[in-house]
């Protein structure tokens, strides 16, 4: 399923974001903020669940913070992120390969599908938060982040090699000192290739994600 429009959206986001000199922008000059958390996503639930196939993924990932702007009450966090995706999958229909789309592939294409694989992923996201205190130990915010990724495993619906990772969310993070935070958040994530190559049905996941930034910036007074 391809999301160039999508894609091609957040790119001019974050191209705006980072040109917008002064948007009453302060510098930090504290401790430079990063995070890491860790996560599981499946397409096996609602909005996705596709019985075609099955596919489940874990996720280390981490962010460093490039750069933040304040607007009223509300600010808005670049971020670039780094992970680390190992997923299973398996084709349940074996009828879906078995159309025009794949005459191209060998006879053992269609039994390999319907064999349980894994699928490791290697991501480099650029990513955009926009946040709100509603206390001073409480962050509400939306993620949004896109990049390309590196997938190690074909499957029915996406090559190996060189693809994209789309991810939109929400989550809140809470105080536990001075320094850390939880981080929570609620994820649906896109992955494909924007028909680069074939072929590029693209797996969908709704997922959670746990865990800590370090030095996050207190609400904003000004």
């Amino acid at each position: 399923m391809p999301t160039t429009p999508l894609r091609t959206l957040f790119v001019l986001l974050f191209y705006l974001l980072l040109a917008i000199p002064n948007l009453s922008a302060q510098e930090d000059k504290k401790p430079v903020r990063w995070g890491i958390q860790f996560g599981y996503a499946t397409q096996q639930t609602k909005p996705f669940h596709d019985l075609d196939y099955d596919f489940e993924q874990g996720v280390i990932i981490g962010h460093i913070l490039l750069k933040k702007i304040y607007h009223e009450a509300f600010q808005i966090d670049i971020i670039a992120e780094g992970g680390y995706y190992f997923a299973t999958h398996q084709l349940i229909n074996k009828w879906f390969t078995r159309t025009v789309f794949f005459n191209d592939f060998p006879e053992s294409f269609h039994r390999e599908m319907l064999q349980k694989k894994s699928v490791h992923e290697v991501v480099a996201h650029l990513g955009a938060e926009i946040s709100h205190f509603i206390r001073p130990n409480v962050q509400l915010y939306g993620y949004a982040a896109i990049g390309p990724m590196w997938v190690s495993q074909q499957t029915e619906r996406l090559a190996p090699g060189f693809a994209f990772s789309d991810n939109l969310g929400m989550g809140v993070k809470l105080k536990l000192t001075a320094k850390v935070w939880l981080n929570t958040m609620l994820v649906i994530r896109h992955e494909s290739n924007a028909n680069l190559k074939f072929p590029n049905s693209g797996h969908n996941t709704l997922g959670v994600r746990m865990g800590v930034v370090f030095n996050l910036t207190p609400p904003h007074k000004g």
